[in-house]
């Protein structure tokens, strides 16, 4: 019996990878908020500043706010390919969309190209007109922002275009 695959979307394709770095920038964004006060108490006096404000042992500082940004990108890879999926599904297109969409964004992020320099200037822009306002409501509202913009693809082709035929 042979297997029968639907045709490939491309352009489905094309919009659901460029939805997960702004969903991987977003998730970072908004996870670094947990640590803003601790970077601005380490840039003003010191590591050890820094330890005694937190009020636990320096080891688990520092793996927390090593690893904090390995969760949000793993999460946010998950969130992506679980929506693409249900798009995929709910549209009757190719499954084999969400395992591509997997292997790209890890690809794409095992590169490092999401702590690049020019990535990293987008994101320093993307907070300056926010100056005056405290750095958690910076990256709370730029966080934000990145997420929904990731969030806009998965609900924009949520329903198939008209004319289309299943």
């Amino acid at each position: 019996m042979p297997i029968h695959l639907r045709p490939f979307n491309w352009r489905l394709f094309a919009s659901h990878c460029l939805a997960i770095p702004l969903l991987i920038l977003g998730g970072q964004q908004l996870q670094i908020i947990r640590f803003a006060s601790l970077t601005e108490i380490y840039q003003r006096a010191g590591a050890e500043a820094m330890i005694k404000a937190s009020g636990q042992p320096a080891s688990i500082v520092i793996t927390s706010m090593q690893a904090g940004p390995l969760y949000a990108w793993g999460a946010a890879i998950l969130l992506g390919c679980c929506l693409s999926a249900l798009v995929v599904w709910h549209r009757g297109e190719s499954r084999l969309l969400p395992v591509l969409l997997l292997g790209a964004a890890l690809v794409s992020s095992w590169t490092h190209y999401y702590q690049s320099q020019p990535i990293n200037r987008l994101l320093a822009y993307l907070r300056w007109p926010l100056e005056a306002w405290p750095v958690e409501v910076r990256l709370a509202v730029v966080g934000g922002a990145l997420v929904l913009l990731g969030l806009l693809p998965f609900l924009l082709t949520w329903r198939r275009p008209h004319g289309a035929h299943v």
